[in-house]
């Protein structure tokens, strides 16, 4: 900073006895420099002075120890001179009230890709998109999009598309450290940007700033970090430090600890050096591990921080898990393992199968061989992530496959063992091949109840598929019961407002008012969805699917208009959380068409009921049963019978074993 004062000095012909006083650091350097500034000669008058990377405010200071909040160091303004001062402390603290802070937002897509595009015109990209993913991969950061630009058209360079650099920084190849032998110049070097911040950190005495911003690094970056997972190893002083050099960002979270987040480009930075000395990522995965250690799977009120969690699993696996030791990628696995079952209960579009993290697990696990029990877990895992998906041919080959494996690996007691089979039975229900389903549901029981007991979750869980595959049938009191007999237990075991319990009560509504029992069914109903909309939220997919079958107990009661008022809602809602594709949904708009039918509106029920049959045929297949109970529909729509014949469609809640 000396030195481009003295250089600007000179410029201005200044005496000699003021170039001495800045280059010894004089106390009173700064106010002979902006009083020479004021008395110049005019040809400098209108100018601008940048202080550039000014990110140690305490070199601006006149003591050079403080900060220039006070206005008596360097950064001043007045007599036609705009003094700007480019840095990572936002604190208007450290800079005074005279001072205007204007942050830098992050470039847009459409910029960025621009300025990739710009920097790095031979690399074909004829629709634009690569740049795009590109500059969304590198957070919209211009030195990181302008040095990915510039290595791109080095002849030294390992990748040369668009694509193929985003793949190598998804995959945590070390594309930023090759950014470095582009250009040396020190300006231009991320690594190089960021150690000497930390550089200048520790040698403030705050010399942990270097470990917890690697271990921030080992995280999904741009995505909010529990500070309490951070646990015994938080440094409060380090981590407001990176604050200050905006390394990171602090999010607030209303009554606790803030959330942090970092720059994708600083965290690729980062683990460029941890690759080899694994010793931070592995903390990374103790702490992960400790923070999931005290949540619960099946309990809702631990569901929103599982999902903040996530993330930074599927990070870990991703960039981390080739490098670990065996019993830390064992941890690693076993955390990623619970955290997909979570998602499954969850509910959201994004959670319902859960595949991103099903994929990244099953890669991760790949390292310990096919047979490994972890690496079986995993394919399991894949298998419940597509028949949620309603790929359920696939998944059926899949859960075959698996619990071959299985068998030889754990033996045919195993609850993994046990719960693969419920899973490939599952698969077997969702292509209507009920009777099928049905025997080996009791034959899976009975195994059960010899190896886990008849009270165990996984039993009475089975229990409920048992009822599904009478019901669907036509049996709608026989699977009642066995639904009661569930709850019962359920209630007894696990408690009034376990996920299970809830879900036992939930079936029990819907084949009560399939048998006919519709004041009781509406009984049931009306408390099933006050009880579960309280403990999983209005929009769970439980809440949703358990509304509509009270909708439908309304339609049976008579109260047309009311059903109707309550479908729509449902539906709308269902839209927002469910796949096009997904049965409940298809299972409800063939309901509100019903309702339509039963009033005389023909015209809009067969449009409803062809929408239905059109995703039915394609997903379900022609010969499923429910896609024929739909043709059926649109061929009695004219007709009297059509009254007795738009029984409601039974839907199928697809139940996930932790696998």
């Amino acid at each position: 900073m000396r030195g481009g004062i003295i250089e600007i000095l000179r410029r201005l012909d200044a005496p000699e006895s003021l170039l001495r006083e800045v280059s010894d650091a004089a106390p009173t350097a700064a106010d002979r420099f902006w009083t020479f500034l004021a008395e110049r000669p005019a040809r400098s008058h209108n100018a601008l002075l940048v202080f550039d990377n000014a990110d140690v405010p305490s070199v601006l200071a006149a003591n050079g120890r403080s900060t220039p909040s006070d206005g008596a160091g360097w950064v001043r303004g007045g007599g036609g001179i705009l003094t700007v001062v480019t840095t990572r402390i936002g604190d208007p603290q450290a800079w005074g009230g005279g001072v205007r802070v204007v942050p830098l937002r992050l470039l847009d897509d459409v910029t960025a890709a621009a300025v990739l595009r710009r920097t790095a015109p031979h690399i074909p990209d004829p629709d634009g998109r690569e740049a795009m993913e590109l500059a969304r991969r590198l957070g919209g950061l211009p030195l990181a999009l302008h040095l990915a630009g510039m290595y791109l058209t080095s002849p030294f360079a390992r990748w040369h598309s668009f694509a193929e650099y985003r793949r190598a920084l998804d995959s945590g190849q070390a594309a930023v450290v090759e950014l470095d032998s582009v250009h040396s110049d020190s300006r231009a070097t991320v690594s190089r940007t960021w150690e000497l911040s930390l550089d200048a950190l520790a040698e403030q005495g705050v010399e942990r700033a270097r470990e917890m911003l690697y271990l921030l690094a080992c995280f999904a970056p741009t995505t909010p970090i529990p500070m309490a997972m951070l646990g015994s190893v938080l440094s409060e002083t380090s981590l407001r430090a990176l604050a200050e050099l905006a390394l990171i960002d602090a999010v607030a979270v209303p009554g606790g600890l803030p959330d942090l987040t970092l720059h994708p480009v600083v965290a690729d930075t980062c683990r460029t050096s941890m690759t080899e000395d694994t010793s931070i990522p592995e903390l990374a995965v103790r702490l992960v591990s400790s923070y999931a250690g005290g949540l619960e799977v099946e309990r809702p009120a631990d569901w929103a921080r599982w999902e903040k969690l996530i993330p930074h699993i599927e990070a870990l696996l991703t960039w981390a898990a080739p490098h670990l030791d065996t019993p830390t990628l064992l941890s690693l696995l076993h955390v990623a393992g619970r955290a997909h079952y979570s998602l499954t209960l969850i509910g959201s579009k994004e959670g319902a199968g859960g595949e991103g993290i099903a994929r990244l697990l099953l890669a991760a696990a790949s390292r310990l061989g096919d047979l490994h029990p972890e690496a079986i877990a995993a394919r399991h895992g894949l298998g419940v992530t597509l028949s949620a998906r309603g790929r359920v041919r696939e998944a059926e080959d899949l859960f075959r496959a698996v619990l071959e494996d299985r068998r030889t690996v754990l033996g045919d007691a195993h609850p993994g063992t046990l719960r693969t089979r419920d899973q490939l039975i599952g698969t077997i229900m969702a292509q209507g091949r009920y009777g099928e389903a049905e025997q080996m549901y009791r034959d899976l029981i009975a195994d059960q109840e010899a190896s886990l007991g008849p009270e165990h979750n996984d039993t009475l869980t089975t229990l409920v598929d048992l009822a599904w595959s009478v019901g669907m049938q036509g049996d709608a009191e026989e699977a009642a019961n066995l639904c009661r007999q569930a709850l019962e237990i359920d209630r007894r075991v696990l408690g009034q407002e376990h996920p299970r319990t809830l879900d036992a009560w939930a079936d029990l509504a819907h084949w009560t008012n399939e048998s006919g029992a519709h004041q009781e069914a509406e009984d049931l109903g009306t408390r099933v969805v006050d009880t579960v909309s309280r403990t999983m939220g209005a929009k769970h997919p439980l809440t949703l699917s358990t509304r509509a079958t009270l909708a439908r107990t309304l339609a049976a009661l008579g109260r047309i208009p009311q059903a109707e008022s309550m479908l729509r809602d449902v539906l709308t809602a269902m839209e927002q959380v469910l796949s096009d594709t997904d049965a409940r949904l298809l299972t409800t708009r063939r309901d509100l068409a019903n309702v339509l039918a039963t009033q005389g509106r023909t015209h809009q029920a067969e449009r409803i009921y062809r929408q239905v049959l059109q995703l039915q045929q394609q997903y379900l297949g022609l010969a499923h049963p429910e896609t024929l109970k739909t043709d059926r529909l649109i061929a009695l729509i004219g007709d009297e019978r059509f009254g007795d014949q738009a029984a409601p469609m039974s839907r199928r809640l697809r139940r996930t074993g932790k696998g």
